[in-house]
C-alpha cells in the first residue's frame, strides 16, 4: 500500500509540474480585464485583445495576449498587432490577484502622429507616468518594459516629415520606484542600426524639477555620442550640465542620413567634439571644448542656438596647426585638368544651411601649398553667403592679409577676393606652391579679382581683376642670362648650353597682371640687373595653368668685339610647376655665320639650269 501511495503521489506531482510548465489557452474574460485595468491605472493605456490568451506558471508565472491593440485614454490608437507578454508578480498571485511586474510588446506597429501644435497621442501616457512619479502618488508595480522587433511610424504634421524606426529592441528597467531607470537596446533608423544606452537617469527627480544624473550613449557606424552630466526641468538654472563627446569619420554621410545641416558640413570628412556642455533655455554652449577636424585639434568655446528653426553657431577656437585644404577642395581640385570639381556645379544650399560666426587663430595653417604662420582669421556663413577673412598672418616671412566672399547669384556663384603681402620670401613661396623655385628675392604683392559662374571652369574663364607684384634683390634660379648673352655674341649656337644652370641676380623685377577672358595678361613686366635689362610679354592661361610669354634681354654695356650692346629673346612656356626658358632659335642661327647659310637660298642651286620633267 505504501508503495502504491508513493507511486500515485509521484504521478500527481509530475502531472502538476507538466501542467505548470505547459502554456494553457484560456478564454476567461476576467483575466484580460484584470491586466487591462492595471495597464490603464499605471500607464493610462487601454488594452484590446483580438487573439488568444495563454498563461503558464513555470518556471515563472507568465501570460501572453496575441493580436493586441493599445489605445490612449482619449481613444487614440497607439499600437496595432503584435503580442503582449507579461510576467505575473508572485506575491499578489498567492493572494488571488493578477498583477504584472514585467511587460513586453513584440512585433507591433507603433504610431506617433504629431499635430500642428506639437501634440501627439502619447502625451496622455506621459502625463499619467509623471503623475505616478510624485512623492505622494502610488508607485508603479511594473518595473520592466520591453519593445521587441517593433516598428515605429512617426509623422510630424507641421514639417510634413515621416520617419520609420525599424527593428526596435529596447528594454527599460526600473527596479527601485524612487531610483534610476536604465534603458538599453538598438533600433534601425533610415537603414542605420544604432545602439542606445541610458543609465543613471532618475525620473522622479526630473519631474519634480530636481537635478537628475544622466549618462547617454549612442553608437553607430556613422559616429558616437556620449553625454554624462545632470538634467533638470528648472528654468532658473541650466537644464543640462555635464560633458559631451562626439566623433565621426563620415560627417558628410551623417548629415545626409540625418537630414540635418551644419555650416560648411559637406566640406568636412571626419570631426569630433569633446568638452564641457551647458544648456540654458534654447542655447547649448561648450565653454571649454576641443574640436577635431581631421588631424587638427582646436581648443576654445562654442555656442549653438536655434533661431526661427535655423541652427546658428558662434565661437572662438585656437589651434597649433590647421589644414584648410578640405574647405578649399572645390577650388583646389578644379585647378588640374582632370579635377572632379572643374565642371561640377557649385551649390551653396548644403554648405550654408546653418549660420556660423567663428574666429580662429593658429600658429600655422596650410591651404593649397601656401604656408601661413601666426594666423588670425574669421569665418562667417549666412544663407547663400560665405565670407572668410585673414586679418593677420605671416606668409613666408612677411605680413599678409586677405578676404574672400562667395555669394549665391542668379549666374551661379559670385566670387570676390582681395589680398596683400609684403617682404615675402619669393623662393620659399614658389617652392611651397609648385615644388621647385625659379625665382628668389623679397616680394610685395596685392591683388583683387571677381568672377561669376556655375563651376570652376566658368569662374576661371570669367574672372576679372588686377594684381601687382614686385621683387627686389632677387635672382632667377636655374638660368644664367649674362652667360647666355656672352655666348650669343661669341658662339651663338652654344647659347642654350648650360642655360638651365647658374642664376641671374637682379635689382628689381615687377609686373602688373590684368585678368580677363580666362587669361592673366602680363603688363609693364620687366627686370633689371647690374649688366642687363629685360622685358616680358605674354599671358598665364588660368583654366590650363600654363604660361605662354616671350622675354627680351639687352646688355647695358658692350659685349661683343664690335663694342656694341647685344640683345636676345627667349620663349617662356609650360605649366606653372615646370616652366621652360628657350632661346629664339632663328636669332641664334642668324647670328651664326656658318648656320646663316641654312636659312638663305643656295646661289649654286639658283645657277643650275632648270630641267623640265620627263613625261
Amino acid at each position: 500500500m505504501n508503495r502504491i501511495f508513493k507511486a500515485v503521489a509521484a504521478i500527481v506531482i509530475l502531472a502538476g509540474i507538466v501542467m505548470a510548465l505547459a502554456p494553457w489557452t484560456v478564454s476567461s474574460r476576467a483575466l484580460t480585464d484584470r491586466v487591462a485595468q492595471q495597464l490603464e491605472a499605471e500607464l493610462g493605456l487601454d488594452l484590446q485583445v483580438a487573439g488568444r490568451t495563454v498563461i503558464a506558471f513555470l518556471p515563472v508565472p507568465r501570460i501572453k495576449f496575441e493580436n493586441v491593440s493599445i489605445y490612449g485614454a482619449d481613444g487614440a490608437p497607439l499600437t496595432r498587432g503584435g503580442e503582449l507578454r507579461g510576467q505575473l508578480a508572485v506575491a499578489p498571485l498567492l493572494l488571488g490577484r493578477i498583477a504584472l511586474d514585467e511587460v513586453s510588446l513584440s512585433n507591433a506597429r507603433i504610431d506617433v502622429l504629431i499635430d500642428e501644435a506639437g501634440h501627439g497621442p502619447w502625451d496622455p501616457v506621459v502625463s499619467a507616468l509623471n503623475a505616478r512619479l510624485g512623492d505622494e502618488a502610488p508607485r508603479l508595480s511594473i518595473t520592466r518594459v520591453a519593445l521587441l522587433n517593433a516598428q515605429v511610424f512617426h509623422y510630424d504634421t507641421a514639417s510634413d516629415k515621416r520617419t520609420i524606426v525599424r527593428n526596435v529592441d529596447l528594454t527599460g528597467t526600473w527596479n527601485n520606484p524612487g531610483g534610476a531607470i536604465e534603458i538599453g537596446g538598438a533600433a534601425t533608423i533610415r537603414g542605420e542600426p544604432i545602439q542606445i544606452a541610458l543609465t543613471e537617469f532618475n525620473p522622479s527627480l526630473f519631474v519634480s524639477s530636481q537635478r537628475s544624473p544622466l549618462e547617454l550613449r549612442l553608437n553607430s557606424r556613422l559616429g558616437r555620442l556620449t553625454v554624462i552630466g545632470s538634467l533638470s526641468t528648472g528654468e532658473a538654472s541650466p537644464w543640462l550640465i555635464g560633458r559631451s563627446t562626439f566623433e565621426t569619420r563620415a560627417l558628410r554621410d551623417l548629415l545626409i542620413w540625418s537630414g540635418q545641416t551644419l555650416p560648411l558640413g559637406p566640406l568636412i570628412s571626419s570631426a569630433g567634439l569633446d568638452g564641457e556642455i551647458s544648456g540654458v533655455g534654447g542655447v547649448v554652449s561648450w565653454p571649454s571644448l576641443r574640436v577635431t577636424l581631421g588631424s587638427d585639434r582646436l581648443d576654445g568655446a562654442l555656442t549653438a542656438r536655434m533661431e526661427n528653426g535655423r541652427l546658428s553657431l558662434n565661437g572662438t577656437l585656437a589651434a597649433n596647426t590647421l589644414n584648410l585644404d578640405e574647405f578649399a577642395a572645390p577650388f583646389l581640385e578644379a585647378t588640374t585638368p582632370a579635377g572632379p570639381w572643374r565642371f561640377r556645379s557649385y551649390d551653396l544650399a548644403s554648405t550654408t544651411g546653418a549660420d556660423l560666426d567663428l574666429r580662429v587663430s593658429a600658429n600655422s595653417a596650410n591651404v593649397g601649398g601656401l604656408r601661413l604662420g601666426d594666423v588670425a582669421m574669421s569665418v562667417l556663413v549666412k544663407e547663400g553667403r560665405i565670407e572668410a577673412g585673414i586679418s593677420r598672418a605671416s606668409l613666408n616671412g612677411g605680413p599678409a592679409k586677405g578676404r574672400l566672399s562667395i555669394t549665391k547669384h542668379a549666374d551661379g556663384l559670385e566670387l570676390r577676393a582681395q589680398g596683400e603681402a609684403e617682404r615675402v620670401d619669393v623662393a620659399g613661396l614658389i617652392r611651397d606652391v609648385t615644388g621647385s623655385a625659379w625665382m628668389g628675392g623679397e616680394g610685395t604683392a596685392q591683388f583683387a579679382l571677381e568672377s561669376r559662374g556655375v563651376n570652376a571652369a566658368e569662374l576661371a574663364r570669367r574672372a576679372v581683376g588686377q594684381a601687382e607684384l614686385a621683387v627686389v634683390d632677387g635672382q632667377f634660379i636655374g638660368i644664367a642670362l649674362d652667360d647666355a648673352l656672352r655666348r650669343f655674341e661669341r658662339q651663338p649656337l652654344t647659347t642654350s648650353m648650360n642655360l638651365r644652370s647658374g642664376s641671374t641676380p637682379f635689382e628689381r623685377a615687377q609686373t602688373t597682371i590684368v585678368l580677363g577672358q580666362g587669361m592673366a595678361q602680363l603688363v609693364d613686366t620687366g627686370f633689371e640687373t647690374p649688366s642687363l635689362r629685360g622685358i616680358v610679354e605674354g599671358a598665364f592661361l588660368l583654366p590650363d595653368r600654363r604660361l605662354a610669354a616671350r622675354a627680351a634681354i639687352e646688355s647695358k654695356t658692350p659685349v661683343g668685339d664690335a663694342n656694341m650692346t647685344s640683345a636676345l629673346a627667349f620663349d617662356i612656356q609650360g605649366p606653372w610647376n615646370n616652366i621652360s626658358v628657350i632661346p629664339d632659335a632663328k636669332a641664334l642661327i642668324q647670328r651664326s655665320g656658318a648656320a646663316r647659310l641654312l636659312l638663305a637660298p643656295s646661289r649654286e642651286a639658283d645657277a643650275l639650269p632648270r630641267v623640265a620633267p620627263s613625261r
